[in-house]
């Protein structure tokens, strides 16, 4: 076996202390024996029962990424001190050295192949800095307008459009479309789909109701009949602009908005002919509820609204509604599941 006189490295990492502790052996040892791959190590102030025993294996200490000066020195003079104590075949030096070093047997065969036996320090890169990380916080925020300025517009902002937009201001730099994706990317903007293009694919039995419905409009106002149309809506409290100030006074945007359902709101109901809404016929009321609105309209206030107006409106008209379930009703209502077994008897009869 290998016998290693150690020496004084308590000062060094446990990586650097095997490196230097090989290195330096060719000067200082003068005794080594040779075992399989079994390295014993006995400080100069030990004796035979203190050693220690490791098993030093290249697979259970791989060495990754380039090697410095001073390691691929230690390589070098482990191969040489090897070929001067063993006649053994190189490929077989070769695996000892990996074996004592740590290293793979290519990282031997690499320095061991060294004809001027010079070594160099590995090339280091700067690294490159991205322009998607060097856009200062001034360009930022006024790219950041460019976008919004989209959204007061009313208008989809497309990469394509933005792109235009910062090209085109002298006051920013010109981007290719990559790298000005990675930058709206960075200032958290996200994109999303969104197709206007498209098909409408209705039932059959809709369109025949539609093309039935526009036959009798036609032949009623070929009669000359008065038509009213009828619907509800909702109406949110404090939801319009009042002031020019107001509508001028606008920050950044987050995009197009839906109409909220907060705060107090009214249900308003009305009809209507071509020459107007029809006088005092307006029904309006608050809502209790922050959901929809056809959950307050029930049949019966419909119906006695409804009965009010009737006389306000002019003889043979024809009215035009939605099919809303407080719209109809039926004069007899029809028994369920739940109702009680004489109820359905009744019903029956």
């Amino acid at each position: 076996m290998f016998r290693w006189w150690d020496l004084n490295v308590s000062s060094l990492g446990p990586s650097d202390r095997k490196l230097n502790f090989h290195y330096c052996f060719g000067s200082v040892i003068d005794r080594v024996l040779k075992t399989e791959n079994i390295v014993c190590i006995m400080s100069s102030t030990d004796t035979a029962d203190e050693s220690t025993v490791e098993n030093y294996s290249s697979k259970n200490r791989p060495k990754k990424g380039h090697f410095t000066l001073n390691e691929k020195q230690i390589i070098f003079n482990v191969y040489n001190r090897q070929m001067q104590i063993d006649s053994a075949p190189i490929n077989e030096i070769v695996e000892q050295v990996a074996n004592i070093v740590g290293v793979s047997k290519t990282s031997v065969y690499r320095q061991e192949g060294k004809e001027n036996h010079s070594f160099s320090q590995p090339r280091t890169y700067p690294k490159r800095v991205k322009i998607a990380d060097s856009v200062t916080d001034f360009d930022k925020n006024l790219i950041s307008r460019k976008v919004h300025q989209f959204f007061h517009r009313n208008e989809l902002p497309t990469i394509d459009k933005i792109l235009n937009e910062v090209n085109s201001d002298v006051d920013l730099p010109n981007f290719k479309r990559t790298t000005f994706r990675k930058i709206l990317k960075k200032m958290d903007f996200r994109f999303q789909k969104r197709g206007r293009n498209g098909l409408l694919l209705e039932k059959e039995e809709i369109v025949l109701w539609r093309r039935d419905y526009l036959r009798q409009i036609k032949n009623y106002l070929e009669e000359n009949r008065k038509i009213y149309y009828l619907d509800e809506t909702w109406v949110n409290a404090d939801a319009s602009v009042k002031t020019a100030k107001q509508a001028f006074q606008v920050g950044f945007s987050t995009g197009l908005k839906n109409p909220t359902g907060k705060g107090k709101r009214l249900i308003v109901c009305n009809i209507g002919s071509d020459t107007g809404f029809v006088p005092d016929a307006l029904w309006s009321f608050e809502s209790k509820k922050s959901g929809d609105y056809h959950e307050e309209m029930d049949g019966p206030n419909f119906e006695e609204w409804f009965e009010n107006i009737l006389p306000k409106l002019e003889d043979g008209c024809v009215i035009v509604l939605d099919n809303a379930s407080y719209h109809s009703r039926r004069t007899e209502k029809l028994p369920t599941s739940a109702s009680k077994k004489a109820t359905i008897q009744e019903w029956l009869r």
